[in-house]
């Protein structure tokens, strides 16, 4: 485990156990961190956690203490645990099922905490005992190489439909929009580049031994997978009445008008880079309308698209 890593799960545990917000200071004490002769350095390293942590998932709440121009620090047990998953007799009767058809027996102990607060398992009939042969998920053999620091080599297909040699060192994983995405150093290309899991072609393999190299202490993992950012516009769409819940949600803002029979929203801040394959993914549910510049990109994107499967 890296430091870095150590002081991560060291704060959040202090956060977890303390039964009242905590000051920084009493934090400095609890955990022997943030120890540096420059308090507004030592501050400055707690903001970065802080922030990376709650980036994570961790929902660290501040709260502010009575008397005191002070704010308090903690972690809510019960926001922060799974909840109980209340699986019912069949549903475990189901898992354990699968178990033995997959052979895994080294994940018996998982079920059991999983169904430790379960009614008893409902009565299966007798099935022929099966082995499966499960394929390797690369999901995990990049997800393992990420946490051991060890460089790969796969075949990838680009976005032109090419298959090329890549030799990388992973750096995270993530997930964005149903895929996967490795955040990895092309060696070839010495820079940071993004993978897209499900075009990574036949094995994944070592490329080197663990722990030859470190990961950046800085990494945008979001920003990255995310793309580079474009100009801020305001669109104007027509939409089916089965695309409005997802335009709405992202922000869109009825018109009170129509084009046809569909209706006109208006979306502000769309950024036309990351933002063009999502209208896209819409098909002909929504045409946009304004403005003309971005209007004409999709239609010859579609039209490229049109080519490409003819």
């Amino acid at each position: 485990m890296t430091p870095k890593v150590e002081r991560l799960v060291n704060l959040t545990i202090a956060l977890l156990e303390t039964r009242r917000p905590i000051t920084f200071a009493e934090l400095k004490q609890r955990t022997r961190y943030y120890a540096q002769d420059d308090p507004e350095s030592a501050r400055r390293m707690f903001e970065r956690d802080k922030k990376l942590l709650r980036s994570l998932g961790v929902p660290i709440e501040t709260h502010e203490l009575a008397f005191s121009d002070e704010v308090g620090y903690r972690v809510a047990r019960p926001a922060y645990e799974l909840p109980d998953p209340d699986l019912t007799p069949g549903e475990v009767a189901a898992l354990g099922l699968a178990l033995e058809a997959s052979g895994a027996d080294d994940s018996r102990l998982a079920l059991a905490k999983l169904a430790a607060r379960a009614p008893d398992p409902d009565e299966l009939a007798p099935i022929t005992h099966t082995r499966l042969t499960l394929a390797a998920d690369p999901v995990d053999e990049v997800a393992e190489a990420v946490a051991t620091r060890t460089p790969l080599r796969f075949d990838y297909r680009t976005a032109a439909g090419r298959s090329e040699l890549r030799r990388v060192q992973p750096h995270a994983i993530a997930h964005r929009r149903g895929a996967w995405y490795l955040v990895a150093h092309d060696l070839a290309r010495e820079a940071l580049r993004v993978f897209r899991l499900d075009r990574v072609r036949g094995a994944v393999r070592p490329d080197g031994q663990p722990g030859s190299y470190l990961h950046p202490d800085e990494l945008d993992v979001a920003g990255l997978i995310a793309g580079p950012e474009g100009d801020r516009v305001e669109v104007e769409v027509a939409a089916q009445d089965r695309a409005r819940f997802e335009l709405v949600r992202r922000g869109a803002l009825s018109t009170d008008t129509t084009h046809g029979d569909r209706s006109v929203l208006r979306i502000p801040q769309l950024d036309e880079l990351r933002d063009r394959a999502w209208l896209l993914g819409f098909g002909a549910d929504v045409e946009v309308l304004a403005p003309a510049a971005l209007r004409e990109q999709l239609v010859a994107a579609l039209e490229r698209l049109v080519e490409q499967h003819r």
